[in-house]
């Protein structure tokens, strides 16, 4: 059986270490370090400077990294679920994968007025499964290289499926809908994965 939380603790941290925050704090340390090798072979006197500001940019880099933090924790984790769609869709556009389906439920979670406010008060379980199973095919998917588009579009049709009735259903009756659906398909890996590649990603569901 799947792990929506040991799902959520991982795509947490690679949001966190690959978000804008972490970036910015990669960049500027690295520049700052190359100044501060060049100092030691300038004037003794750069030296100090050098490292208080090396000191200052790497607070900064972590309070911008708590900023990112604070951020992924509003609405229930809304932005995490954005951060995860956005790497599918970029695996997907990766393999020449092309959904309309896939389209109009990822532009739903930037751009639907209602979903966002649904989320300031709870989760939707049936936003996170759809979430997590286009994210677990898509990573599958990209395994197995330029077969990868036909190993998703094999497996594609309950996710499609799902948010189709998505697009349909008012959002109090997505979650009775789908969940259960969402859960059987998850309970298994793909049938394009015999070699277990999903596991190290996710543990076993």
């Amino acid at each position: 059986m799947f792990d929506p939380d040991l799902w959520r603790r991982q795509q947490h941290w690679e949001q966190l270490w690959r978000g804008p925050g972490a970036v910015s704090a990669y960049w500027s340390i690295a520049i700052q370090l190359v100044c501060v090798g060049l100092s030691a072979l300038g004037p003794t006197d750069l030296r100090g400077p050098n490292l208080w500001i090396l000191s200052i940019i790497v607070l900064l880099g972590a309070l911008l990294i708590l900023g990112d933090e604070i951020a992924s924790r509003r609405n229930h984790r809304l932005g995490l679920l954005r951060f995860s769609a956005a790497q599918s869709r970029d695996r997907m556009a990766k393999l020449g994968i092309k959904s309309k389906q896939v389209d109009r439920f990822l532009n739903a979670l930037w751009l639907n007025r209602e979903l966002e406010f649904k989320f300031r008060n709870k989760r939707l379980q049936s936003v996170l499964l759809m979430v997590l199973a286009l994210d677990l095919l898509s990573r599958i998917a990209s395994r197995y290289g330029r077969c990868g588009k036909k190993v998703f579009e094999a497996n594609q049709h309950p996710i499609l499926s799902a948010m189709e009735l998505f697009d349909c259903v008012p959002l109090p009756d997505a979650d009775k809908m789908l969940i259960e659906p969402l859960r059987d398909w998850l309970k298994e890996p793909p049938v394009f994965d015999p070699e277990g590649w999903a596991l190290p990603f996710f543990g076993r569901f």
